[in-house]
C-alpha cells in the first residue's frame, strides 16, 4: 500500500561529502515514510532551504563546505518563526563529547556517528 506524500516525513539533508551523501539519499529513498524534499552542502545554502521548505525532520552534518552544521543547528533554535520546528538530528565523522553537548545545546533530537550508526539513524527516522 502507498502512503500518501501528505504522510510522508520530508526530510532536508545537509551534507558536504558528496559520497556519503549519495549514501544516506538512497537508504532515504528506501524509506516508505520519507520524502526528500532537498540537500545542501553549505550553510548558507542550508538555512536557504530549510527557509523555503519547512521539512519536517533535518539532518545535519558539522563540517560542510562552507560553514558549519553547529551554526545551522543554532540558527534554527534561534529563529523558529523563520525556519519551522523541524527535527534535528546531527550525522558526523565529529563525534567529541564536547560537540555532542553544543549540538544537544541546540535541542537536537539525535546524534549519530557516521563510521557505525546509519542504521540507527534510520531505524529513528522510521519511528517519527
Amino acid at each position: 500500500m502507498k502512503i500518501s506524500n501528505d504522510k510522508k516525513i520530508n526530510v532536508l539533508l545537509v551534507e558536504d561529502s558528496p559520497l556519503i551523501r549519495e549514501i544516506i539519499l538512497e537508504n532515504l529513498k528506501s524509506l516508505d515514510n520519507v520524502q526528500v524534499v532537498c540537500y545542501a552542502d553549505k550553510q548558507s545554502d542550508a538555512l536557504r532551504e530549510i527557509e523555503h521548505h519547512k521539512p519536517d525532520l533535518v539532518i545535519v552534518d558539522i563540517e560542510l563546505i562552507e560553514g558549519n552544521g553547529l551554526a545551522v543547528l543554532t540558527q534554527l533554535k534561534a529563529y523558529p518563526e523563520k525556519f519551522g520546528h523541524p527535527k534535528k538530528v546531527v550525522f558526523t565523522n565529529h563525534t567529541s563529547p564536547l560537540l555532542k553537548r553544543k549540538c544537544e545545546a541546540t535541542s537536537i533530537q539525535g546524534f549519530f556517528d557516521k563510521s557505525y550508526q546509519l542504521d540507527d539513524m534510520l531505524d529513528y527516522i522510521q519511528k517519527i
